[in-house]
């Protein structure tokens, strides 16, 4: 994130105050425990990985759901070392242009763009599947499409910027006061197409998008039809886990609303920022950003931890056949991710008699 003033130079060490240093050290800090806690949530996807391709001797495709949320961790992640990277100004109490600097402004723009894009991803699955009930937008292979084209996007973004102004007097990525961005004079103009846009755009798409859901959400929850066929069941599982979904996009708006409030301050008022710490503040809340989605995720996602496989038998007097319906966890196959894994099975009915009407659901 930017800080860009009217004093950006390309060497500024030995200027920073105590406490301008003290507000970067609670940036750093925040960073990490996100950087260490999105890789051991990431760490724990591999392993889970492996050791179902290894006991299955076949690779399973993860859901889309989880395909998005990946994304959406390495965005955190590469956002966090982007932050940890402003040890370097603690130490020398001031911002030093050069490759490292470059380097930080690179992570720091992929990493922003990166989530923002996949909470986008994110938003605009969940209301096709609930709302419009698209259920192409489900398809594994569909979202491994989206997820490169977010990957290309941003990489494009930043390449190209550093390669157009290469040979330019100023460099694209230098001194934004108290760490290195997009600097002067393409600051507010690629500031906000490059990057801003892409966070107020997403912003808003989550506003108009998810009030749809939830008033399906809403009117799905006071129907509450009875479990008598597998459509209302997978109805139910997608309901579910978009209701949890539709929390991640809650913490985006959380994360950059303080940023997005200095930033207009800023755009607006050019020669007057904001103060260091309402600025410091606005850094720490976005670097939380991969801290709060991993808590999220083990908070709405029980099943990180393995359990026995429900099963549960709909037997119905009115049909020849009857449905039995198990419930797997992915987990349960060692699989990366726990999205609700529905198969069925058929199996003869029993024969009608003055007990068939006692049959219920056997767990």
């Amino acid at each position: 994130m930017s800080s860009s003033d009217s004093q950006d130079v390309p060497n500024s060490s030995g200027t920073f105050t105590f406490g301008t240093r003290l507000g970067l050290v609670f940036v750093v800090e925040t960073a990490s425990l996100s950087a260490v806690l999105v890789t051991s949530l990431l760490s724990y996807f591999a392993w889970q990985s492996i050791k179902a391709a290894r006991r299955l001797r076949k690779w399973q495709w993860p859901s889309h759901i989880h395909i998005y949320f990946i994304s959406l961790l390495c965005s955190d992640l590469i956002q966090a070392i982007g932050g940890i990277m402003d040890i370097m100004w603690i130490r020398d109490a001031g911002v030093v242009e050069g490759p490292y600097c470059t380097t930080q402004g690179v992570f720091k723009q992929m990493g922003d763009v990166g989530v923002a894009l996949a909470i986008l991803a994110i938003a605009v699955s969940t209301w096709g599947l609930i709302v419009r009930r698209w259920r192409g937008l489900s398809s594994p292979k569909f979202a491994l499409s989206v997820v490169a084209a977010i990957w290309l996007f941003v990489i494009l973004v930043t390449t190209v910027s550093i390669a157009v102004h290469h040979n330019k007097a100023q460099p694209y990525y230098g001194s934004t006061k108290y760490w290195c961005w997009i600097r002067s004079p393409t600051y507010l103009r690629d500031g906000i197409a490059l990057e801003y846009g892409w966070l107020w755009l997403t912003a808003l798409v989550n506003c108009f998008l998810y009030i749809p859901v939830v008033i399906t959400l809403l009117q799905s929850q006071r129907r509450r039809p009875a479990l008598d066929s597998v459509s209302t069941e997978s109805d139910r599982t997608m309901q579910k886990m978009a209701f949890q979904m539709s929390l991640y996009p809650v913490i985006y708006m959380i994360t950059i609303t303080p940023i997005s409030i200095t930033r207009f301050i800023q755009f607006a008022r050019p020669t007057h920022p904001p103060p260091f710490a309402v600025t410091a503040f606005a850094s720490i809340m976005f670097s939380s950003s991969g801290t709060l989605n991993v808590l999220l995720f083990s908070i709405t996602r029980p099943a990180l931890i393995p359990r026995r496989t429900p099963v549960v038998e709909v037997h119905s007097p009115t049909t020849p056949m009857s449905n039995t319906i198990q419930w797997r966890r992915r987990n349960e196959a060692a699989d990366l991710d726990e999205e609700d894994q529905w198969s069925m099975s058929k199996i003869p009915s029993p024969a009608k008699d003055s007990s068939s009407s006692s049959e219920g659901r056997n767990f």
